[in-house]
């Protein structure tokens, strides 16, 4: 029989009769969640909690599974936690913390910090830790398994370690350590085919392992040809290979390479037919790698994609119990929610996800949420956000991929980092909140003005319905005329910059901040200069101020549009004059 407890007193006055106790066989990560938990309760509360392996006759605060666990009057079914699930339980005196292993204890306190004591991680450098007096805790008997096993951003801004543990993103990207329970890791990547089976290495001797495209076999921009028993053969060797070399690996990626070129042999091309779907050649290829690893690599899952000529779903093949297809939805609209978007081409992607979630049971995707062309363009996307998580979760998506800017800089990327981690966790989180307690405390007086540039660019984008993707134009005069964009628009964005400069002009930081954020709206300028600044006096001085900020905030690459990309090349790409 459990005992119910009606609440604990943590701590008052700076004072406390608490003490963290860990198991003597406790984790890495498990000892980190203690020296967590200890160092944020003392920046609470003021006091430093002792951690101890053994028991004591006081009350505890019980840190992972432990004999002390064990002693207690409840029952905690820790398989049924799997890697990340925890519980955060009062009993009697004490509070319970644990969770499944590698990461499931750790996530405990950070959940513990966050949900009842109000901590938030904003960014790696800007934080809210609340200083209380009095620390009380109600009866909580809280149980959470995250809805998505796989949660990921490229942003660089998401990246940091620390931020990413407390944050709770668990991918590949993120530079978590044996401390943060570690993070899932891939084997390659992505696009993975060339690195499998080498055409330097192949093609001279053996052309007939690569694509035939009009009747002519090719390694350029080609893929393989997966119908060749020889062409399984070596991939499987491969895989072998990289998994060996990689231990820490649990996905390893056969996947196609970034462009189509995909094989039009006779057996390809009938099997392609059978399918009704070039995803059909792909699954069998890879369904054959898996069935090949799976003896020495039991825990290890094959990854590939379902990405643009592969997306639609096969008619008969079926992925195999260790195989993960994720989704790509490259070519779809993001100003718009996907399961409400009236464009063709979300509606499409909305029909694939649907037949894949019926097929596939470890079902990813891989979503985009910046212009990949323009990383500093005005992309108003943050409110189409959490409906595509919940839609994804809603169709039996495990693992979700947010495709954002790699480098340091991008529009709003710190605020899109936030938020994403903060939905990836928490599906049905309150997005409203979340933007709300990011905007104060990134930009303190200015975030008033800055919600308003926010939602104006969103009300522009829904009422108009005007459709954006990831890669709409790589012309940056025709990007930055996109239909959001108006004159009206950019106007009323310099004046909403200007009060918020103006509420921060005695705080250099924040300023700081608001002034990176206006990066976009001045980029916009510059491209249309004709039209905003058509002097050559103004047009100069907003390019070197703009360089001035994109180099402070560390702004490194412009986007995917520029040869080279980086920030340096693309100003010296710039016309010398604005005209007269």
């Amino acid at each position: 029989m459990e005992i119910r407890s009606s609440g604990i007193k943590l701590a008052s006055g700076q004072q406390s009769d608490y003490t963290i106790v860990v198991s003597p066989a406790c984790s890495p990560s498990e000892q980190y969640a203690a020296e967590e938990l200890q160092e944020f309760l003392k920046q609470i509360a003021g006091v430093r909690l002792p951690i101890l392996r053994t028991p004591v006759q006081g009350p505890m605060l019980l840190v992972g599974n432990s004999p002390a666990v064990g002693e207690l009057p409840v029952d905690i079914d820790f398989e049924a936690l799997g890697d990340e699930g925890f519980v955060i339980k009062t009993v009697g005196p004490h509070l319970v913390l644990a969770g499944g292993r590698p990461r499931g204890t750790l996530y405990a306190c950070y959940e513990f910090l966050d949900k009842y004591l109000g901590c938030r991680w904003f960014t790696p450098e800007v934080s809210h830790i609340p200083h209380r007096d009095t620390v009380d805790l109600p009866h909580i008997d809280y149980q959470k398994i995250p809805a998505l096993e796989y949660r990921d951003t490229d942003y660089y801004e998401a990246c940091e370690g620390q931020w990413a543990a407390r944050n709770r993103l668990n991918g590949h990207f993120a530079h978590l350590q044996e401390k943060h329970g570690g993070h899932i890791t891939y084997a390659g990547f992505v696009h993975t085919f060339n690195r499998l089976v080498p055409p330097e290495d192949y093609f001279q001797e053996h052309p007939e392992y690569f694509s035939e495209i009009d009747g002519q076999r090719t390694a350029e921009q080609a893929q393989l040809c997966l119908t060749n028993p020889d062409v399984v053969e070596i991939a499987t060797d491969r895989v072998h290979q990289w998994l060996r070399e990689n231990p820490q690996a649990s996905i390893v990626s056969v996947s196609q390479n970034d462009w189509y070129g995909y094989c039009q042999c006779d057996r390809c091309r009938a099997l392609a037919e059978h399918e009704g779907s070039q995803a059909g050649p792909i699954l069998h290829f890879v369904n054959q790698i898996a069935d090949n690893i799976r003896d020495e690599f039991p825990d290890v899952a094959v990854d590939t994609l379902a990405y643009q000529y592969s997306r639609k779903p096969p008619k008969h093949v079926r992925p195999r119990d260790n195989v993960i297809v994720r989704l790509c939805s490259i070519e779809c609209c993001f100003t718009h929610p996907l399961a409400s978007c009236d464009s063709q081409n979300n509606q499409l992607f909305s029909q694939d996800i649907r037949q894949w979630a019926e097929i596939c049971d470890r079902l990813y995707v891989w979503d985009y949420v910046t212009d990949f062309y323009h990383f500093l363009v005005p992309f108003p996307n943050l409110h189409s956000l959490q409906p595509n998580v919940k839609f994804f979760v809603a169709h039996n998506v495990r693992g979700l991929f947010e495709e954002g800017n790699s480098s340091p800089g991008g529009e709003f990327a710190q605020l899109r980092s936030y938020l994403l981690a903060r939905c990836l966790w928490d599906p049905d989180c309150d997005w409203e909140q979340q933007m709300d307690e990011f905007l104060q405390a990134y930009y303190g007086p200015a975030a008033q003005p800055i919600a308003e540039y926010i939602e104006m660019l969103h009300q522009k984008v829904a009422q108009d319905d005007i459709h954006l993707g990831c890669c709409e134009s790589s012309n940056m005069l025709a990007t930055a005329t996109s239909a959001h964009l108006t004159e009206e628009t950019i106007s009323a964005a310099d004046r909403l910059f200007d009060a918020a400069e103006a509420a921060v002009a005695d705080n250099m930081e924040l300023l700081a901040r608001v002034k990176a954020a206006r990066l976009p709206v001045q980029f916009v300028k510059i491209a249309r200069r004709e039209e905003f600044v058509p002097s050559q006096l103004e047009y100069r001085a907003l390019v070197n101020q703009f360089t001035e900020i994109a180099r402070q905030s560390g702004v490194e690459h412009m986007g995917l549009a520029y040869d080279p990309p980086d920030l340096e090349s693309w100003l010296q790409s710039l016309p010398p004059s604005g005209g007269e």
